[in-house]
C-alpha cells in the first residue's frame, strides 16, 4: 500500500481510469489518497461517483497536493500541461508518465528543471490487474 502518499492523476480518461481502478482494487491506495484532474467536468463526475476519489478541472491543484503524479494526458497536450504545472514540480515529487512517444527529456525541458521521472507503458489490462 502507498501509505501516507497522495497520488495525483493529470487526465482521467480511459487509461487514467484503468490505473485508478487497479490501484483501488489492488488495495494499493484508498480513494481519499487519489486526486485526479480532467478538462471534462462530466468525466470527473463519473470518476468521483464510481471510485470515491477527489477530482477537479485544475491540474495545478492536483500537483500541489500530490506526492506521486501520473501524467495520463494525451501526448499532444503534454507540453501545455507540463508548462501549466511546472512551478509546482520539484524533486520531492515522483512523476510517472504514461504518454507514448514523449521522451522524459522533453518533459524536463517543458518544465525547465530536473525532475524525478519514470515512464511506464501500461495497457488496459491494468484495470483487471494483469
Amino acid at each position: 500500500m502507498l501509505r501516507n502518499k497522495q497520488v495525483g492523476f493529470l487526465g482521467a480518461g480511459n487509461m487514467g481510469e484503468a490505473l485508478i481502478h487497479g490501484l483501488l482494487h489492488g488495495h494499493l491506495c484508498k480513494p481519499e489518497q487519489i486526486f485526479c484532474s480532467d478538462v471534462r467536468a462530466e468525466r470527473l463526475k463519473i470518476i468521483r461517483e464510481k471510485y470515491g476519489v477527489r477530482g477537479t478541472i485544475h491540474n495545478t491543484e492536483v500537483v500541489k497536493q500530490s506526492d506521486i503524479i501520473i501524467l495520463a494526458v494525451k501526448p499532444q497536450i503534454m507540453k501545455p500541461v507540463i508548462e501549466e504545472v511546472a512551478k509546482y514540480l520539484d524533486l520531492k515529487k515522483l512523476i510517472i508518465s504514461i504518454a507514448a512517444g514523449v521522451p522524459l527529456g522533453a518533459i524536463e525541458s517543458c518544465a525547465g528543471k530536473e525532475l524525478k521521472l519514470i515512464r511506464v507503458m501500461p495497457n488496459i489490462c491494468v484495470s483487471v490487474r494483469e
